[in-house]
């Protein structure tokens, strides 16, 4: 006789009851650590933060945080519409493929452009020429604002930024945040294809970027740039047989057609920026960093920056959660 049948009846249903309310119960499912949220960004300087700011007044703050405002500057590409003007007392320099005669006769046609804002050039680019080649002078500030994403080589045209810089200079991007743009529903620029671009350089922009560039233009609400918060509505700037025009204009490449060749969000950038610096292929650190105000963010950089404070695996989870921020689409 086993143990079990030795034990009395009521002992043995109890021991019953307890097997199987234990052999019922599910496997035990290991607690799962809760995922660490992204550090927190350090907050800005009052004088920055402010919303009370216009859009020429957070520029010009972002620009100088931490700097003289008698900062000897170069700017790049500012055609009808300075940032730093010498009419407004800046110790400005300005460089762009056209000589000031050249940017009256190419904005001319467009009535809400004033000639008058536009400044002599002191240096003209020809095509191709570097502006470190042509540029002899160095500057505590070289300005690029709305360039960054139209250039053929990221990694080279902050190489060359970085090569006009005085000793403890900066380089000052004013960036287009692609979410509140025309750029809406293009992707975001891959840190494979910047270097690809970097060691296979071409000296205007490919068929494909073309083709992304028009045929993914939209408007919103009937135009190219809002705010955050705004939603639906959107529409295409370019029927497809104007996209095909275009597609033969960039094949038959007579010379440079002008276009975004590189997307971006904030973190995203700056996630490309370290990555870039990390692998040699930049000398530029960030220094300073302004969220999106309008459609655009502030990214300061030089060779001294401290970088963005955060990890990667950070800087990793804040970009992913810029695209979770858009808004589900409505179409005109």
């Amino acid at each position: 006789m086993s143990l079990k049948d030795r034990l009395p009846p009521d002992v043995r249903r109890r021991l019953g009851r307890i097997k199987r309310a234990v052999l019922d119960q599910p496997e035990p499912v290991p607690k799962r650590r809760p995922k660490p949220k992204p550090k927190a960004e350090p907050p800005l300087p009052a004088a920055v933060a402010t919303s009370e700011l216009s859009r020429l007044e957070l520029r010009r703050k972002c620009i100088f945080e931490g700097r003289s405002t008698d900062s000897r500057v170069l700017e790049i590409g500012p055609a009808h519409n300075p940032i730093l003007p010498r009419r407004d007392g800046y110790n400005t320099e300005n460089v762009d493929y056209l000589d000031r005669a050249g940017l009256v006769d190419k904005y001319k046609a467009f009535d809400q452009y004033d000639p008058n804002d536009i400044e002599e050039v002191d240096w003209v680019l020809a095509p191709g020429a570097k502006m470190s080649d042509v540029i002899a002078d160095r500057f505590d500030i070289v300005l690029a604002s709305h360039v960054l994403e139209h250039t053929t080589s990221l990694i080279d045209f902050l190489n060359e930024c970085g090569a006009l810089l005085a000793p403890d200079g900066r380089v000052a991007l004013v960036v287009p945040d692609k979410r509140f743009t025309f750029d809406r529903f293009r992707q975001r620029s891959s840190l494979g294809r910047i270097i690809d671009l970097h060691l296979e350089p071409r000296p205007v922009h490919s068929v494909g970027t073309m083709v992304d560039f028009t045929m993914n233009a939209v408007k919103h609400r009937g135009t190219t740039a809002w705010k955050p918060g705004h939603h639906g509505n959107y529409s295409m700037v370019n029927e497809l047989d104007v996209v095909k025009q275009h597609r033969q204009r960039a094949a038959a490449q007579d010379s440079y057609i002008d276009m975004h060749n590189w997307i971006f969000t904030p973190h995203h950038l700056r996630l490309l920026l370290f990555d870039l610096e990390a692998l040699g292929y930049i000398g530029l650190r960030e220094e300073t960093f302004h969220p999106t105000v309008g459609h655009e963010f502030f990214i300061n950089l030089s060779p001294s920056g401290g970088g963005p404070g955060l990890t990667r695996e950070e800087l990793v989870d804040l970009a992913d959660a810029e695209l979770r921020t858009l808004d589900v689409p409505t179409w005109r």
